[in-house]
């Protein structure tokens, strides 16, 4: 079972917010824009909990909550859990409060529409009356008497399913398929366990019910009947033993207490008589519990005493073998003295349910705390492959850090913005489709090609553009040194929220621009229109046999962006500085060079610095920000248009 989407409705800053998974789903974003939130209205989805009128989207007292969430791919045993609330193909259940109605949980489904009436009384005793109502109105149904709440909903139950034709597609109450205060498991079937930012480790290295080590330990051991069993055992044995001595310790007293009582009494009321015998004791075993310790250098110490980041990774550690699967559990390998007593229909259960273990999803706020950039590459890469190499779990997590983000799997990314018309802070989402991504690149890069374009370098500049507020698209160093230098004279882009992404030459810089586009952030392009490179190939002494086809390929490059931009097509566009691209005739260093004292102020940085490259990042940036003459008109309105879309 997979969690494929989930809707949230005035929840805290979020008003009406659509968010898809996939087994991957990175949430990126400016800080209260939400991400944290979303996260939160999934833990209270599946565990629910109180809320109050501060918890709705402006504080509206009328307002409704609501989160809902849609699952697919189910197992057979999903199958079996979830019964009539599988719809087609789908799953979907919606949790809601409101001050007036409170919480309520319900579920899409087939159900018989007369029970809906019962199935709304949450409470025990309005639940049979009306059940009771129901048998005398409509003795036709055949419905059996029941004296408990547990007993209405089986029979009803059981009903629907020896009357499927009489079911209709409903939303019915679902509160008794995994319940207010369920904990994180939807009927055994869904694990959903939130890491968040501020989680005490100490608190979630306890065994206490929801906290991280409780999880693991009843994902890690199974039901624990074998366990459960020999614990009984041990205690009948044990209280019938106990019983055992204190008859032989105190029947024989208890005897003579008794004759002397019976015969005080038979002078008061004539034939009277009474017996003392032991009430056989009532032992209860405890719950198998298990304590966390740090060993430290041979010295055992609370978790608490530890620093943060220790702190922070063993909870790293819990959250990974969470997702280890069943079958690696000892319990699960072989056989068992339950297993072995057990019938066949049993025995086909236990079977199913070994080979179908229950799906995990993994939610994290920030899983970059603590880490060192070493451990926060290795530590993503290890969530990625959770997800990657098993078909029962999912992973989210919201990050603040490019060792987080990997641009060549670009679809898992689900950017959070605020809505600037709300009359309050909310957030929105948007996300490149791998679909998208192909429109926008049709015709110039195959879309199954887009991780194979995206290197080293330009993946890290990307991996940092994703969390801007907006990005200039360059096509190498050399321009983005003298961009960034340019705006270091005014602040710099840094302060701006801008990122610089250069895509590795010109055939390259319209795969991060799409991608950055698709995900909604402004980006600005800029480019060389090369219109003298076949004069420069000449000077350079290369061979007409070279510069035909290189001069070919330009044109070509140059209307492809050209028409991905929306603009005029032409082979050699003139020098433009627009509000979405910059394009320049020739090249940005040739206009650059137009600047006066821009030549030697570059030429005596680049030896300042030592840089042995021939065009250096470094010394192109010192030269546009350190020299004292004014830009060029064409660069100042290019920067304008740059900082005009934050």
């Amino acid at each position: 079972m997979r969690l494929a989407r989930v809707h949230i409705l005035n929840f805290r800053c979020l008003t009406d917010l659509q968010l898809e998974f996939d087994d991957v789903t990175i949430l990126v974003g400016a800080n209260s824009t939400g991400k944290s939130t979303a996260l939160e209205a999934l833990r209270w989805l599946f565990e629910g909990g109180p809320l109050d009128v501060e918890d709705l989207a402006g504080c509206q007292p009328d307002a409704t909550a609501s989160v809902g969430a849609t699952f697919v791919d189910f197992s057979d045993a999903d199958r079996a859990a979830l019964g009539s609330y599988v719809v087609g193909d789908e799953a979907t259940f919606w949790r809601t409060w409101s001050a007036s109605e409170g919480e309520k949980l319900t579920g899409r489904g087939r159900a018989f529409p007369l029970f809906e009436d019962v199935r709304r009384e949450q409470k025990a005793l309005p639940m049979r009356k009306a059940y009771s109502e129901l048998r005398a109105a409509h003795p036709e149904l055949g419905l059996p008497t029941a004296s408990s709440q547990a007993a209405v909903e089986e029979a009803m139950r059981a009903w629907e399913e020896a009357h499927p034709e009489a079911l209709e597609e409903a939303h019915v109450s679902a509160t008794h398929l995994f319940g207010f205060t369920g904990g994180s498991r939807l009927n055994g079937r869904f694990d959903f366990v939130l890491v968040p930012a501020i989680s005490d480790p100490d608190l979630e290295t306890r065994d206490a019910r929801g906290t991280l080590l409780r999880q693991l330990l009843d994902r890690a051991m199974g039901d624990q009947t074998n366990l459960k069993e020999r614990l009984g055992e041990l205690e009948k044995s044990l209280t019938e033993e106990m019983h055992q001595i204190v008859v032989a310790e105190g029947a024989e007293p208890l005897r003579a207490l008794s004759e002397r009582v019976k015969s005080e009494l038979g002078r008061l009321v004539p034939g009277g008589e009474v017996a003392l015998e032991a009430n056989e004791p009532v032992l209860q075993m405890p719950p198998f519990t298990v304590d966390m310790r740090v060993l430290d250098a041979g010295l055992q110490t609370a978790v608490g005493r530890q620093g943060h980041g220790f702190q922070r990774a063993l909870l790293i550690a819990l959250v990974q073998q969470l997702a280890v699967p069943a079958e690696q559990h000892p319990d699960t390998a072989g056989g068992s003295a339950a297993s072995e007593a057990a019938g066949p229909s049993e025995l086909h259960d236990q079977a199913r349910a070994a080979t179908e273990p229950p799906s995990l999803f993994l939610a994290l706020e920030e899983p970059e705390l603590y880490q060192h950039p070493a451990q926060a590459r290795h530590f993503a890469a290890t969530l990625a492959n959770l997800a990657e190499e098993s078909r029962t779990i999912q992973v989210a997590y919201a990050t603040h850090s490019e060792h987080f983000v990997d641009p060549g799997r670009y679809e898992r990314l689900r950017r959070f913005r605020r809505r600037p018309s709300a009359p309050w802070p909310t957030g929105e989402v948007t996300q490149a489709t791998i679909e998208g991504v192909a429109a926008r690149l049709e015709g110039v890069v195959d879309s199954a090609e887009v991780a194979l374009r995206i290197r080293m370098t330009l993946a890290r500049k990307l991996a940092e553009a994703v969390f801007a507020r907006a990005a200039i698209v360059v096509e190498g160093y050399s321009d983005a040194g003298f961009l960034q230098g340019l705006a270091d004279r005014s602040g710099g882009l840094d302060a701006d929220g801008i990122a610089v992404v250069f895509g590795m030459g010109k055939s390259q810089i319209l795969v991060p621009w799409a991608i950055l586009t698709e995900l909604g952030i402004p980006t600005y392009l800029v480019f060389d229109g090369d219109a003298r490179l076949g004069n420069r190939m000449h000077e350079a002494g290369k061979d007409e046999a070279v510069i035909a086809p290189a001069e070919a390929k330009n044109a070509s490059e140059n209307r492809q962006i050209l028409d991905a931009l929306g603009v005029e097509v032409v082979d050699h566009p003139s020098t433009t500085i627009a509000e979405a691209y910059a394009v320049f005739h020739d090249t940005l260093e040739a206009e650059a060079a137009q600047w006066q004292g821009y030549s030697d102020e570059l030429h005596g940085r680049r030896e300042e610095i030592g840089d042995w490259r021939g065009k250096s990042e470094d010394g192109y940036r010192l030269a546009a920000a350190r020299l004292a003459a004014e830009p060029p008109e064409a660069f100042l309105l290019l920067l304008q248009h740059v900082r005009s879309l934050v």
